[in-house]
């Protein structure tokens, strides 16, 4: 069986980020994402053999070993691929720098360990919203680029399953890799 998975970070208290949801909902052809699905995602893997879940959750161990828990900050706003042509809303997160090296180092340990995954150069961002068609952003992003939503303390990285449905997709820890203290 082939189990849908990505590696991520969970934001703690993402109910801070629900005035920003419900302002990027009004905006034509965007779909806000759902308050419980919101994360840093560190890697995607996608579709894996369950037999090899064992071996990302060790990769994921293993690059996680001698990391500390740091900081991060979640602020400004942005789409991909740009203004004219959005497909994703986000909000930034930092330091980017830390949170790319994460990334870099699980990537690493995955490629090690023969496990593919989406390999795009990874941006610290959580996702607030997806683009059906054609949508106007100026406003919000003008207005939102400065704001700062919130700031946590990131002391575990999460292997996660998703699966999807009508309803949406629907994620659950696989696994739990604290940092260091």
């Amino acid at each position: 069986m082939m189990v849908r998975t990505f590696i991520s970070i969970r934001i703690p208290e993402p109910s801070c980020l629900k005035g920003i949801l419900e302002d990027v909902g009004r905006i034509g052809n965007v779909r806000p994402s759902p308050l419980s699905q919101i994360h840093i995602t560190l890697k995607f893997i996608g579709d894996v053999d369950e037999k090899k879940v064992p071996k990302v959750v060790e990769s994921v161990r293993s690059a996680c070993r001698d990391r500390k828990a740091f900081g991060i900050t979640l602020s400004g706003t942005g789409c991909f691929p740009n203004r004219n042509r959005p497909s994703v809303v986000w909000i930034g997160a930092s330091p980017a720098d830390e949170l790319t090296s994460l990334a870099d180092s699980i990537g690493r340990k995955l490629s090690s360990a023969g496990i593919q995954f989406d390999d795009k150069p990874f941006k610290a961002h959580i996702t607030i919203g997806r683009c059906k068609g054609p949508a106007d952003l100026d406003g919000f992003l003008d207005s939102h680029k400065d704001d700062v939503f919130t700031e946590f303390t990131c002391s575990e990285v999460l292997v996660m399953k998703s699966v999807l449905s009508p309803a949406g997709a629907k994620h659950s820890v696989i696994e739990r890799i604290p940092l260091s203290e």
